[in-house]
């Protein structure tokens, strides 16, 4: 429920805000989550990335207010935070299919719908009825990851690229995988962060940084180019996702959307990262691959972990 009264919380923040800057760093402080779980939150429970449905809500007033407004559609674009009548005029034919000076003759759709949902409990349950899936609770201790990390946009990006770059990453992984110490039946991880939490500058609203991987000895010196990322010790969720990989979102919006906000548990610094063994396959139906989660317990309360 926390979860919930957050994003609703940062929906109408949002609706408040359609004519100002907004930064999604800030709405996530204000809910109190960290920039990495908040997008996958956000995405989870409201079905698109942020910075689309921002996108989308300034389109929603901007067309509300044409109807009868009697400035420039430039003083119209600029007044919705966009940088030039162009970019205006594509957003609002991709949200609307037509064009701002065609909507304001009236050949736009009355159907369009104007005013935003509320989430609900119930409307989440419905989104998430099919998928029932319980992690196990276990306890990992420290772990250093050494591999090649690589910038990022996510599948909930409009330009998402993840699909491209990280089958590119891999790749160069393992012509240099001989340079790090075998490993035990060939398990490598998959680790995803923030451009921040590594002290790495932003240069895309939907940027992240993924590490392809093998764990490694603290004492292993790192080869020249590869990179070295550390998980805290401590609780985490282990979840299996079973299927194809780019089925895998579908997972992610699942343990964000329904299992995190109904669980008990709280989010907890560091990076979640997958974890490959010999059952997985990339494009298989009965591929598997494990998902670790960082999780802390509510205050006062204890566990049974594996």
């Amino acid at each position: 429920m926390q979860h919930l009264v957050a994003i609703q919380g940062t929906l109408d923040r949002i609706e408040s805000l359609t004519t100002e800057p907004i930064s999604v760093e800030q709405l996530a402080k204000d809910a109190g989550m960290s920039y990495w779980h908040f997008q996958r939150t956000f995405t989870a429970m409201v079905g698109e990335p942020v910075g689309r449905y921002i996108r989308r809500r300034r389109i929603a007033q901007a067309a509300m207010r044409l109807v009868d407004y009697e400035g420039t559609l430039l003083e119209l674009a600029l007044d919705y935070q966009f940088e030039s009548h162009e970019a205006f005029t594509r957003a609002f034919k991709s949200e609307l299919s037509v064009t701002p000076s065609e909507w304001r003759e009236g050949r736009g759709s009355i159907l369009y719908p104007r005013h935003r949902e509320r989430l609900t409990q119930a409307s989440l349950k419905q989104r998430y009825k099919n998928m029932n899936l319980l992690p196990e609770i276990v306890q990992r201790p420290d772990s250093r990851f050494n591999g090649l990390q690589a910038r990022y946009l996510s599948a909930t990006s409009d330009e998402a690229n993840n699909m491209r770059v990280i089958p590119e990453l891999w790749k160069k992984f393992f012509e240099r995988a001989p340079q790090l110490p075998p490993q035990t039946d060939g398990v490598y991880y998959g680790l995803s962060n923030t451009p921040e939490a590594l002290g790495l500058e932003r240069r895309h609203p939907d940027e992240a940084i993924y590490l392809a991987a093998a764990e490694t000895d603290p004492s292993f010196p790192i080869p020249a180019g590869m990179t070295r990322w550390q998980s805290t010790g401590g609780l985490f969720a282990k979840f299996e996702h079973h299927g194809p990989v780019d089925t895998l979102g579908e997972t992610i919006a699942y343990i964000y959307g329904k299992w995190f906000p109904n669980s008990g548990y709280e989010e907890r610094e560091g990076p979640d990262f997958n974890r490959f063994d010999h059952r997985f396959s990339p494009v298989s139906e009965t591929s598997v691959l494990e998902i670790f989660v960082p999780i802390s317990s509510p205050t006062g309360a204890t566990d049974s972990v594996a």
